[in-house]
């Protein structure tokens, strides 16, 4: 694996993490599942919108993917809602199905949505083609991404959810949507889009049906997205991100640029994926890239079974209470989660000597440690007080081995 930085930097998390999704190979590289051992539930609806350029009723679905509970003994399972890109002009959910199905075959529970589409745009001869539009279309997508969250904390109970683990995803105009509907609020996302705009449809969190649950995103996978403001994301420093994009990417900037360059003069000016990470290392923000290199334009190539492998994994290390900061260029790369593993035989409990509740039975952390300053910090596998080299030597070295 070839690394961009000179080092990889294990950080600690200030969290307490759930045991049940820090066991055996759940949330991983490898599909614990098979195909006829999902449940698909295709085309539910979870809200009604209007679209603000037709004025024409929408009809908000999804398709939910996750294991089927007779045969999954756990209750509560980490979420993934998954975004399908197209410009805000097309696509279908249909197009991240194998991505869903792939998540839900290592535990998961997927949703995969589909949104509002249309900003008054041909993005092949550029008609009628404004920025000022294309944002508009942005903020109803990230208002359906919004609702469909509500509506699956609403289904918490029949699809097995997980509350405390709910991760957005997405791929190109998805993944936009995604991090937007992460890292926006009401005041950001007004200062971005057309003035006056929330006035005519409404609130992030006022359209597509009239629930009230709210939730938490605790990570982000990025698919060749982007975000306009880097500064967003800086409010919420405890949300996770993983990245995937081309190196020289036209319709959406590798690193800072406008949009859809390729079939136009471009709109808008936005930060990518490079961005992204390099702003969020130089904050101590947890922060994951993969690139996919290219010579010529190119867009979204990265091979999706190594987004799934790569991505269970970082969200499944953030479960455990860890972050590893990189980034690399290789499209083959290894997933790093192997060594995450418990059993049933484990005793969970405080594993870390120097912590005020440290259990010398234990042979699992479950996270429950105590410092005398509050930290809670996982990283730091010598106990030194300190996450440095010698933390990450430990770490490496122990990768692969089966936990008895």
């Amino acid at each position: 694996m070839k690394y961009f930085f000179a080092s990889i930097l294990v950080l600690c998390f200030n969290v307490q993490f759930e045991a049940q999704h820090c066991i055996g190979e759940r949330y991983s590289e490898n599909a614990i599942f098979e195909d006829d051992q999902i449940i698909s539930q295709l085309d539910v609806p979870y809200g009604n919108a209007s679209q603000f350029f037709t004025n024409q009723d929408v009809e908000l679905v999804m398709d939910v993917y996750y294991p089927d509970p007779a045969i999954d003994p756990i209750e509560g399972r980490p979420f993934i809602l998954n975004i399908h890109g197209g410009g805000f002009i097309s696509g279908d959910k249909n197009e991240l199905t194998y991505q869903s199905i792939e998540f839900a075959k290592r535990g998961f529970v997927v949703a995969n949505m589909n949104y509002r589409l249309g900003w008054n745009c041909d993005n092949v001869i550029c008609v009628n083609c404004y920025g000022s539009n294309l944002q508009r279309a942005m903020y109803c997508a990230v208002q359906d991404a919004r609702a469909a969250m509500r509506f699956a904390k609403s289904m918490q109970s029949t699809w097995g959810i997980d509350e405390n683990h709910v991760f957005l995803s997405g791929e190109s105009a998805g993944s936009i949507t995604a991090m937007l509907s992460t890292f926006w609020n009401q005041d950001e996302a007004n200062a971005q889009v057309a003035e006056g705009f929330s006035d005519l449809v409404g609130s992030l969190d006022n359209s597509g049906n009239s629930l009230t649950e709210t939730f938490v995103v605790k990570a982000v996978l990025d698919q060749c997205g982007a975000i306009p403001v880097l500064e967003d994301m800086l409010n919420n420093p405890e949300i996770a991100y993983i990245g995937f994009h081309d190196s020289n990417d036209c319709v959406v900037p590798y690193d800072t640029g406008p949009l859809i360059a390729c079939f136009c003069s471009g709109f808008l000016s936005f930060r990518g994926s490079h961005a992204i990470h390099t702003t969020r290392l130089a904050n101590g923000l947890c922060s994951e890239l993969h690139t996919a290199p290219q010579i010529l334009p190119n867009h979204c190539t990265y091979p999706d079974n190594g987004i799934v492998a790569l991505a269970s994994c970082f969200f499944k290390r953030h479960m455990c209470g860890f972050c590893m900061n990189f980034d690399d260029d290789n499209i083959y790369a290894t997933p790093i989660c192997s060594a995450l593993q418990q059993t049933s035989s484990s005793i969970y409990g405080c594993t870390y000597f120097s912590a005020m509740n440290y259990d010398p039975s234990a042979t699992t952390d479950d996270g429950s440690c105590v410092w005398s300053d509050g930290l809670y910090c996982p990283a730091d596998i010598d106990e030194s007080g300190v996450v440095g080299v010698s933390d990450l030597i430990i770490l490496i070295g122990n990768y692969g081995v089966i936990c008895d």
